[in-house]
């Protein structure tokens, strides 16, 4: 071995590290703050399951490709200590002999470190083997079966030819030593002695010299894919881990509150992002599973997260002195452009419908909704450029307490007739029955208002509504980016409902269950936040609802973003719809974690559709395709997760015969429509889970519900 190569190798390649990552990580200083250090022994479980032991990468609909990933990242982690060993060999001859021979003195002297030492050299070699076996399945994959969601890169083959390298050199080195030593096979090193037994017949020197040639090119490709990382998408390879500790431990629905008064009013420009989102653009792996069943993606608008991760990072890296310093390579000050508008086209800003699938599927834990979020947020606050459908939305939230800009005094009209006891009137309620917008004054939704409150009658419930005096929470205000509207209404809800004494609430919104529940308490709102579809599970349970008419048709579920990958309320709905006499409900392809958005989240209920497909008619030719087929097996039922056209099932034209039932006013809005633009209203439905519990409902006898009479003012 010789010292010099191995200093001359192992300088000139840290160098030339520390000289790009310097620059690297003076980007990160030089953006805002992001507080991330909180709570380090979750962040560490966190590690330990999703970095290292890579959870999030053998997902269902990414299993094989994800098993292949993780052979290769634990013989990374493996090799990463006979890496070091080889540097350490390539200084000393006596690490090098006592390294490579097992009667060495080191070992004789302590048997138990050479037990431990041929352990550690038999798992290496079967993870240097998983690891070429991974490497060979991503090549395939890349080159022949061509996944939609990989974008052609030369970089890839160049990586797995690295990682294949590694491994190759590494079982050269070892076997030439097993053969020069004159070992015969080594059950502790199946593959390195398998190879030494093949190089027995070659002559000596040749022997040798593969060894030597394997030792150094282990140690080049090393130091040569170090300094390569972070340039490409592989950087996540340095990036991950720490990515992975430092993700947000908050609810994915619950977005940042900024300081109105400190003028914190979104992002403009690369300087008004964080470090954490910095080190975000650094981990994308470019991997494309934020694709695989991301709504806008799926329908054609301009819309990619892995894209915008790309042009983000691309251009940063491009200007990296330039946001360090606000100054170019001639040292002349110059003005940084807009995230949107310089940098990303708007309408990609605008795009995305906030369910949450990026951030479900992202194995790395990128934060892309808070990022967009914070464009919006810059963009309606500061520029005031927005989508001009917004505008009336603004101003009906704003002056009468609804998206739509309806009376006020026309809030609870939709129980005129129902004798509801009222929140302050005097009398005493466990809970506060939160009945929404939507719920008050979309008449399909005053349905299921209608159904709830029979249900909860029914079940001996003690609540009250605000009646005309309930107000907006805000969802659809803070995502379109107004927070200064949001935080408006949500103070104001805050103070009256605090000085009501409201202590649990009821919601039948999945949004509004979300504000409530995750970015209330940051106001002073501390409630016990109940889901309607939670309530009327427990209530089917405890058998304080008998359920008794039967539901004849088949059912399909469709889950909603805010209560399903939000929030993880996934079995309460398909419980309730299972207590229901004949039921017969037949789950779609993308359903739970993976179903697929109406459409409406993140503000774009209000926005109009474009380009592309609208994704309601996606997601209902989806419901009719499932029941269709359920009815016909003969059907053709194609794979939503197809790794060449992910997401066909939202393209089939024909006919389909059931019931969609839903468990949020947006996505009833949406999948009625969808059912209406595609011409299947004669053959199917949209019905919320309130509305078919509570058509099922055997009525027992019970009181009648006498309410309050109202204190004089």
């Amino acid at each position: 071995m010789s010292p010099i190569l191995a200093s001359l190798l192992l300088a000139a390649g840290l160098l030339f590290f520390t000289a790009t990552m310097y620059w690297r990580l003076r980007v990160l200083l030089a953006l805002k703050p992001a507080h991330r250090l909180d709570q380090p022994s979750l962040r560490a479980e966190a590690l330990v399951l999703f970095g290292l032991g890579q959870r999030r990468m053998v997902d269902r609909e990414e299993r094989a490709p994800g098993l292949m990933h993780v052979f290769i990242f634990g013989a990374f982690m493996v090799l990463a200590a006979r890496t070091v060993m080889l540097f350490v060999m390539g200084f000393s001859e006596d690490a090098l002999q006592a390294l490579s021979t097992p009667g060495a003195p080191l070992w004789v002297a302590h048997p138990t470190w050479a037990e431990a030492y041929e352990c550690y050299l038999a798992v290496k070699d079967v993870a240097a083997l998983l690891a070429i076996v991974g490497c060979a399945y991503f090549t395939w994959v890349r080159w022949r079966v061509k996944p939609d969601r990989m974008t052609p890169s030369w970089e890839a083959y160049l990586i797995l030819g690295f990682i294949s390298g590694l491994m190759v050199t590494e079982y050269l080195f070892g076997a030439s030593h097993l053969v020069a030593q004159g070992r015969g096979f080594e059950p502790m090193e199946p593959v390195t002695s398998a190879l030494a037994v093949a190089m027995r017949g070659l002559p000596p020197d040749v022997t040798h010299w593969a060894g030597v040639a394997g030792f150094w090119l282990h140690l080049t490709i090393i130091l040569v894919f170090l300094n390569f990382l972070p340039y490409g998408k592989h950087f996540h390879v340095i990036t991950a881990l720490p990515n992975v500790y430092l993700q947000r431990l908050t609810a994915s629905g619950r977005l940042s509150t900024p300081n109105l008064e400190k003028e914190e009013f979104g992002s403009k420009t690369f300087k008004d992002l964080s470090w954490k989102q910095a080190l975000d653009l650094y981990s994308c792996t470019q991997c494309g599973r934020c694709q695989t069943h991301c709504p806008t993606y799926l329908t054609g608008k301009p819309l990619t997260h892995k894209g915008v991760n790309q042009d983000l990072k691309h251009w940063l890296w491009d200007n990296q002195r330039l946001v360090v310093t606000g100054k170019n390579e001639k040292d002349e000050a110059v003005e940084l452009p807009s995230l949107v508008g310089g940098i990303l086209k708007p309408e990609t800003v605008w795009a995305c419908t906030s369910c949450a699938w990026c951030e479900t599927a992202c194995p790395v834990f990128i934060e892309q909704i808070p990022r967009l979020i914070d464009m919006r947020r810059h963009k309606v606050q500061v520029e005031a450029d927005f989508p001009p459908e917004l505008q009336r939305v603004f101003e009906g939230m704003e002056r009468q307490g609804n998206p739509w800009g309806l009376g006020q005094d026309k809030r609870d009209e939709w129980a005129a007739d129902l004798a509801l006891p009222q929140w302050g009137d005097g009398g005493s309620y466990e809970y506060l029955f939160f009945v929404g917008c939507a719920g008050s004054y979309d008449d399909r939704q005053k349905k299921v208002s209608r159904a709830m409150v029979k249900i909860l009658r029914e079940a001996g419930i003690s609540f009250a509504t605000l009646g005309a005096k309930e107000t907006c929470l805000g969802d659809s205000a803070r995502r379109a980016g107004n927070e200064y509207l949001f935080q408006t209404l949500a103070k104001a809800n805050v103070e009256a409902w605090n000085a009501g004494g409201v202590k649990a609430v009821i919601t039948q919104c999945p949004h509004c269950f979300n504000t409530l529940k995750n970015e209330y308490p940051e106001f002073g709102g501390n409630y016990r936040v109940v889901a309607h579809v939670d309530l009327i599970a427990e209530l089917v349970r405890d058998k304080r609802l008998k359920l008794s008419k039967a539901l004849a048709e088949p059912l399909t579920y469709h889950d909603p973003c805010y209560f399903g990958r939000h929030n993880g309320v996934y079995d309460a709905p398909r419980e309730a719809l299972a207590a229901i006499p004949g039921t017969k409900l037949i789950e779609m392809q993308r359903s739970r974690r993976e179903s697929f958005c109406c459409g409406a989240g993140g503000g774009r209920m209000w926005m109009e559709e474009h380009l592309g497909q609208r994704i309601n008619q996606n997601r209902v030719n989806e419901a009719a395709l499932t029941l269709a087929h359920a009815a016909d097996p003969k059907v053709n039922f194609p794979s939503a997760t197809n790794l060449h056209k992910p997401g066909q099932v939202g393209e089939y034209k024909g006919p389909g015969k059931g019931t969609v039932a839903v468990a949020c006013p947006f996505c009833l809005t949406m999948v009625k429509d969808g059912i209406n633009e595609t011409g299947r209203e004669e053959t199917m439905r949209v019905k919320e889970v309130a509305e078919l519990v509570a058509e099922a409902l055997e009525p027992r006898a019970v009181a009648p519900v006498e309410v309050a009479p109202k204190v004089p003012a």
